[in-house]
């Protein structure tokens, strides 16, 4: 494409110029873009959730830690009358 000399040319237009091989590159349509960034932030979302705290467990594990040693009550006072939890298969 030609332009007049002194006008202004956007960027991709400007790298087409300086580089003659991107002019066989085509931009890619609004639903191939769409798509791509769907995929990716699902990926990094999925990555967030569930791979980095299974890498990071012991971060996870001092915090929990932490936390509950702020707490100032019985588990029978925070249950508030409710039975507390035991497990089911505790045998005598």
């Amino acid at each position: 494409m030609r332009v007049p000399e002194g006008a202004p040319v956007s960027g991709w237009l400007w790298l087409q110029t300086k580089f003659p091989q991107l002019r066989k590159i085509s931009r890619p349509s609004l639903g191939t873009v769409a798509v791509i960034s769907t995929l990716t932030l699902t990926v990094f979302a999925i990555y967030a959730v569930g791979v980095q705290p299974k890498l990071n467990n012991e971060y996870y594990r001092q915090s929990q830690a932490e936390k509950r040693s702020t707490i100032k009550a019985t588990r029978e006072e925070l249950a508030q009358g409710l039975p507390v939890w035991k497990d089911p298969f505790d045998r005598k």
